[in-house]
This record gives C-alpha cells, sequence and structure tokens, in this order.
C-alpha cells in the first residue's frame, strides 16, 4: 500500500518527465529529419478508372497532375526518387452521361506524407452515351476523267458501313463516303481505299469508328460515242546525213483523242493516225518538230493537242588503226639526245565515223615527255596528242618504251 500510495504521489512527475522525454526526442528527430513542404518536381499521369463500356469522354483532359507534398525530408526524397510510389486516379465509377466536376484521387505509399496542393484540384468531365449507326456508302470523285471518257456506276464491296461513336458526334454525321481521284483516268478503276465521316458543311468527323474501315471500290471507264483514243504514227522522209545515224524518234503525246460527230468515220481509222511526212534530209544533230496529223475529212483532234516530233540524231561510231607512227619528244633538256626502242608504234582509235575517215595519219602525234629528266634509261608510256576531243585512244602498242637519254 505505502508503495501504491508513493507512486500515486510521484505520478505527476512520472508523466511530467514522460512527455518532457517524448517532446526532446520529437524535437531531436524533427531537427535529424525535418518536415518540408515541396512542389513535386515532374507531372505526375493520371489514370482514367470505372469509365462504364457504354460512355465515352468527348471532352479534352489535362492528364498531367501537379502535386505539393508535405512530408519529413527522406520520405520527400525517396518518392522523388520512386515515382511509382505515387499514383493518381481519376475514378469514373457510377457516373452517367452528362457533365461532371470530379477531383482526383492520390495514394501516396510512403508515410507520414500528405498531399498539400493538387493542380488542377477539379476535373471537368463530360459522358456521352456510346451509340452505332448504319450508313450508306457514297463516293466523291476529284477531278475529270480524260477526255472523251466517262464513268460508268461504281461497284462496292459494301454498300453500308456502321459508324460507332459518342451520341453527338454520330448525331452530326451526314454521309460516309470514300474520296476516288479521276483526274485524266482512261481505265477501269481498281481501288482499295479508306472510308471517312463528313458533316453537312463536308467537314470530316474523325472521332469516330467505321466498320468496315476500307471498301473496294470498282468503276468501269468507257469511252464516249464519237470520240477515239489512237496512236500517233510518225511519217518520215529523206535520209540523214552520211555518217550519222537516228538514235530514237517518238510522238508527244504519243496518242491523242480524235473526235467525229459522225462515229462511222471512226469506225475506218485503225487505231492510230499518221503525222505529215517529217523531213529528216541531211539531218545532223537532235531535232525537235511540230508535226501536223493526215486526218479524215470531219475528224477533228479534240482540245488543243499539239504535235510534238522528237528525233535523237547521233555519229556513227567505228574504229580505225594507224601503224608506223613515229614517237617524238617532248620536253627534253638542253645538251640532252634521246632515242627509243623501238621508236615506231601502232595506234587504235574510236569516234564518230566522219572524223575517223577524214584524219590524215601524217597529223598523228605521239610522243613522250621527258621534261625534267637527266641521262638514264627509263620505262615510259607514250600518249596519242588528238586534236578532237571526240575521238578517243584504245590502245598504243608497245604500250611501254625504253628511252634511254644521253649527253651531246
Amino acid at each position: 500500500m505505502k508503495t501504491l500510495r508513493n507512486l500515486l504521489k510521484n505520478l505527476p512527475t512520472l508523466l511530467t518527465a514522460l512527455v518532457l522525454s517524448i517532446a526532446v526526442w520529437a524535437f531531436a528527430v524533427s531537427e535529424a529529419d525535418p518536415t518540408e513542404t515541396r512542389l513535386y518536381p515532374q507531372d505526375l499521369p493520371m489514370e482514367i478508372v470505372g469509365l462504364d463500356s457504354n460512355l465515352m469522354i468527348v471532352n479534352d483532359i489535362d492528364e498531367q497532375i501537379e502535386l505539393t507534398l508535405r512530408a519529413p525530408a527522406t520520405i520527400l526524397n525517396e518518392l522523388e526518387n520512386e515515382r511509382s510510389l505515387i499514383n493518381v486516379t481519376l475514378d469514373l465509377s457510377g457516373l452517367e452521361a452528362g457533365v461532371h466536376t470530379l477531383t482526383p484521387q492520390v495514394t501516396i505509399g510512403r508515410s507520414p506524407a500528405e498531399v498539400v496542393r493538387i493542380n488542377p484540384s477539379s476535373i471537368f468531365v463530360k459522358l456521352e452515351s456510346v451509340v452505332s449507326e448504319t450508313f450508306p456508302v457514297e463516293i466523291k470523285t476529284l477531278g475529270n476523267a480524260a477526255i472523251g471518257y466517262e464513268l460508268s456506276d461504281p461497284e462496292l464491296s459494301t454498300e453500308a458501313v456502321v459508324v460507332t461513336g459518342p451520341q453527338s458526334l454520330v448525331d452530326a454525321v451526314d454521309v460516309v463516303a470514300v474520296e476516288v481521284d479521276i483526274e485524266d483516268v482512261s481505265e477501269d478503276i481498281s481501288r482499295l481505299l479508306t472510308l471517312k465521316a463528313y458533316d453537312v458543311e463536308d467537314n470530316e468527323i474523325s472521332a469516330v469508328s467505321i466498320s468496315p474501315g476500307t471498301i473496294q471500290v470498282n468503276i468501269p471507264v468507257r469511252q464516249r460515242g464519237g470520240f477515239k483514243s489512237v496512236v500517233v504514227k510518225i511519217v518520215t522522209s529523206g535520209q540523214i546525213a552520211a555518217g550519222y545515224k537516228l538514235t530514237d524518234i517518238f510522238a508527244l503525246p504519243p496518242t491523242v483523242m480524235i473526235f467525229s460527230s459522225d462515229p462511222s468515220l471512226l469506225e475506218g481509222i485503225r487505231g492510230y493516225v499518221e503525222t505529215i511526212p517529217i523531213s529528216l534530209d541531211g539531218a545532223n544533230e537532235d531535232l525537235e518538230i511540230s508535226a501536223t496529223l493526215n486526218l479524215p475529212e470531219g475528224v477533228s483532234v479534240v482540245g488543243s493537242q499539239s504535235i510534238t516530233v522528237q528525233v535523237g540524231i547521233a555519229p556513227i561510231e567505228s574504229s580505225i588503226s594507224f601503224t608506223n607512227i613515229p614517237v617524238q619528244f617532248q620536253g627534253l633538256g638542253s645538251g640532252l639526245a634521246a632515242t627509243t626502242s623501238p621508236d615506231v608504234v601502232d595506234v587504235y582509235l574510236s569516234g564518230p565515223l566522219y572524223l575517223l575517215e577524214a584524219l590524215d595519219p601524217a597529223t598523228l602525234v605521239v610522243a613522250i615527255d621527258l621534261a625534267d629528266r637527266g641521262v638514264g634509261t627509263y620505262q615510259l608510256a607514250p600518249e596519242v596528242l588528238l586534236e578532237d576531243a571526240e575521238l578517243s585512244v584504245d590502245a598504243i602498242l608497245p604500250s611501254t618504251l625504253e628511252v634511254t637519254i644521253t649527253a651531246n
């Protein structure tokens, strides 16, 4: 009893000592690991959860969140080094179609720690019901078919598609179509094309899904009555200059569209029309000539199509050889003499035939350059000095000569 009375008597003192000791411990801990308030050094991604599968978010949501945290310095440091310890979610569970204002939820995997500030602190969410609607497929043509051609009825792999998306967007769809570029087509069209949805003002609505997303489009293209596409056949007269050859000749355009108000006149034209004869007499260079077509009376070229004939002409290439051409020395120093063995060579040249035929072997110069060479014996290659760049040296035999230089 006496011990109990003493304990009770000293209880206030003991409690005071305990409180003081706890305070001292807390102060020591605080001094060693002070509590701080910090802005998290990077934005955190917000995960949207709980969205009903029959609803869609139709407004833009900023899914990056800025956090200000309060915690001991060691915990803040750990959280900054391990971003996965902080989870930010926006819970849409149980929400119906309409406009909602929600607060992001933050879960921190270390304690003690608290969120001082969330930016943004509230998120505006607009939900709409997901609906589907069937639309017929239409075709939008871009451009015009080639002159004299027209399109027949198109064939589609499917006549209707299903558009799925937020109700407001699906309600805004006026037409689902494919775009077909028909500019200058003259043959049947067969293409796999992507479907797009458009509103009444012809603006594309891209935030909906279309099933199927692509369709096969086949459009027959046929020639209109009274029109006919024909090949241009070039007719020439005369001979090009001697020593030259024709390398190419073609018409631009290679085909033309002709027309007659009497279709029976076109039946007698068998796939081509000829030009008025083009003279090549004496030509020795490339030509570009404006040509006239030889058309029957009552038949004309559609539009203002003019015919240009391009003719390629080049010299005939050949080769020739000359034997026993003397070797000359160039650049031999004063007071020196030179000999070579042998002192003649055979030369093989190639180039335009008219230049080779006009070449006088007496004018050929085969030389060896001895500049800066002193007394001695050398193995040197001779060189043919040609005045015309169109000629080339195929070979010199022998290709190397022994040259001896002596003092006079």
